[in-house]
C-alpha cells in the first residue's frame, strides 16, 4: 500500500503582523486501514480551521470537505476519518489547513459597552470613524474601526475584559507607504462573546501584557505609537469576529459603543468627537468639534 502524504500551509488573519505562529497544528495519522485528521490547539483561545485536500486518491471522508470546525482552547479534536473506497488498492492524500483566531460561531453582544482606551482624566478626539470621512478603513475587518490621534507613548488601556492571545512589539518603523502594512505592533484580546478587541500601531516595545493573560477593562496593555502603515501617532481600535462563507473564513468588524461616567453613558463613536475618560463621577456627554482632526495630527489632551 502506498504511504499517505501530508502537506501543511498556514493562513494568517488580515495582514501579517510578524507574530510567532499561533500554537495550532492539523495532522493526519494512520488509524486502522485509513487515517484520522486531528487538530491540536495549544493556545488560550478557540480557533476556526478549514481543512482541504490537494490530493485525495481512493479515499472517503467522514466529514464534508472542506472540513470546517472550531477547535476549543487547549484541546485536541478529531476533524475527520479517512477510509479507502477500495480496500485492495493504495490510497494517498495531501492536506492543507487555514485558520482564523476565534470561533466563527461567535455573535457580538449588542449590549456590550467599551470604556475609552486611555487613562481617566485625559481627553482625546476621535479621528476616522464610521459615518465620517473614510480614508483607509475599507476592508471588512476595519469598516467599523476608529482611529484616535494621540502622542506616542500614551498609555493604552483595555476597553473590555478578555484574554490576550496575540502581542507584537518588535516593530520600530511606520509610514503611509504600503511597505509598512505588516509592521504594526499590536495587542489582540478575545472577549467573552467571542469577538476580538484589536489595538494597533503601538510603539516599539510598547506592549505591557503577555499572551494568555486575562485583562479587565481599564488594565494597561501598552503604549500608543506610529508603527505599521500609519500617517501619524494614533491608536487604531476595532472589534472583530470570524465569519464563515461556505468553506472560507473571513473577519469582519462590528459596530460598537463606548461609554463614560458613572452610571455609564453609552455613545456611538464618530469623527470629531472629543471624549474625556471619567468613570468615577456623573457622565459628561462627549462634544463634537467643528473640525475633526485627521489621524496624522496630534490630538489635544487633558491631564
Amino acid at each position: 500500500m502506498r504511504a499517505f502524504a501530508l502537506a501543511l500551509a498556514f493562513f494568517w488573519i488580515g495582514c501579517s503582523l510578524g507574530a510567532e505562529p499561533y500554537p495550532i497544528k492539523v495532522q493526519g495519522v494512520r488509524a486502522g486501514r485509513g487515517a484520522v485528521v486531528r487538530a491540536h490547539n495549544e493556545g488560550p483561545i478557540p480557533i476556526s480551521v478549514v481543512v482541504t485536500f490537494t490530493e485525495f486518491e481512493n479515499l472517503q471522508s467522514s466529514a464534508a470537505v472542506p472540513v470546517v470546525a472550531v477547535v476549543p482552547a487547549n484541546s485536541v479534536i478529531e476533524l475527520t476519518w479517512l477510509s479507502p473506497l477500495e480496500a485492495r488498492k493504495g490510497w494517498s492524500y495531501k492536506l492543507r489547513y487555514r485558520y482564523r483566531y476565534g470561533a466563527y460561531t461567535a455573535v457580538h453582544d449588542p449590549d456590550a459597552l467599551y470604556r475609552m482606551p486611555w487613562l481617566d482624566g485625559r481627553s482625546f478626539i476621535i479621528g476616522q470613524a464610521p459615518g465620517g470621512k473614510i480614508v483607509t478603513h475599507f476592508s471588512p475587518s476595519s469598516r467599523n474601526a476608529v482611529d484616535i490621534p494621540m502622542p506616542e507613548g500614551t498609555p493604552i488601556l483595555a476597553a473590555r475584559a478578555g484574554i490576550v492571545f496575540m502581542t507584537v512589539a518588535e516593530n520600530d518603523a511606520g509610514g503611509a507607504d504600503e511597505a509598512y502594512r505588516a509592521k504594526a505592533n499590536v495587542v489582540r484580546v478575545l472577549h467573552a462573546d467571542g469577538t476580538v478587541g484589536n489595538y494597533v500601531h503601538l510603539m516599539h516595545e510598547g506592549v505591557a501584557v503577555k499572551n494568555g493573560e486575562r485583562v479587565e477593562a481599564g488594565k494597561l496593555i501598552g503604549y500608543a505609537g506610529n508603527t505599521g502603515m500609519s500617517s501619524g501617532p494614533h491608536l487604531h481600535f476595532a472589534v472583530t469576529r470570524v465569519v464563515r462563507d461556505g468553506g472560507e473564513l473571513d473577519e469582519v468588524s462590528e459596530p460598537f459603543r463606548f461609554y463614560v461616567g458613572k452610571p455609564p453613558l453609552a455613545f456611538t463613536p464618530q469623527s470629531g468627537l472629543a471624549v474625556r475618560a471619567d468613570y468615577s463621577s456623573a457622565p459628561v456627554p462627549p462634544q463634537v468639534l467643528r473640525r475633526p482632526r485627521p489621524a496624522s495630527e496630534p490630538a489635544p489632551s487633558a491631564r
